[in-house]
């Protein structure tokens, strides 16, 4: 029983996760996600209570598959250069594959809602700071902290601007080959002092 259980909770987050990420719906019915989640209303009454515990529980899943890709950067077999390269590539990948985080997360701290954001804001200054101070050459601290926020905003700003034109230019992030030049020139603009 408590595989069933389980087996239901994880398709209503899934369906959840399909709308909100990759449809950047955040005005979804919870008739809707018991209709793609292929389960009645009341399951979803009962495993989350209210349209906003699903919410924040589907922020929690979502920022924990991007933590996940921060774990990444304590690779000590690659250089730092290759961590970062690594790092952005992945996570420009999660988020074209789930734009919906950034439009979950930035209307919940438009409207001052509490968000799961905090821990994962904390690994910019754990593990992106000393890879930023590695490249850079850089000890100032709000210089390091002025590059990481370099580096973040060029990693999340083209996902949100690709997300939401219709015409992207003569970039596609989409494409491997683009990206990882982007990428490259990204980290060369946080390189040069």
């Amino acid at each position: 029983m408590d595989e069933e259980k389980t087996d239901t909770r994880s398709k209503i987050l899934e369906a959840a996760a399909e709308i909100i990420g990759r449809e950047r719906n955040l005005n979804f019915t919870i008739r809707e996600v018991a209709s793609r989640a292929e389960v009645n209303i009341a399951s979803i009454n009962y495993y989350f209570r209210s349209k906003n515990n699903l919410l924040s529980e589907i922020e929690r899943l979502l920022m924990e598959k991007t933590r996940l890709i921060y774990a990444d950067l304590g690779d000590e077999s690659l250089s730092p250069r290759d961590r970062l390269i690594n790092w952005a590539d992945e996570l420009i990948k999660h988020l074209i594959e789930y734009p919906g985080i950034i439009y979950l997360i930035g209307t919940k701290i438009l409207e001052r809602e509490s968000t799961f954001i905090g821990p994962y804001l904390d690994l910019l200054e754990t593990d992106l700071a000393p890879l930023v101070k590695k490249i850079t050459g850089l000890n100032r601290k709000n210089s390091i902290s002025f590059k990481v926020l370099q580096l973040i905003s060029g990693v999340v700003y083209p996902v949100l601007i690709f997300s939401s034109a219709e015409n992207h230019g003569d970039i596609d992030i989409r494409n491997g080959d683009m990206r990882l030049a982007y990428i490259n020139s990204l980290i060369d603009s946080i390189e040069a002092a």
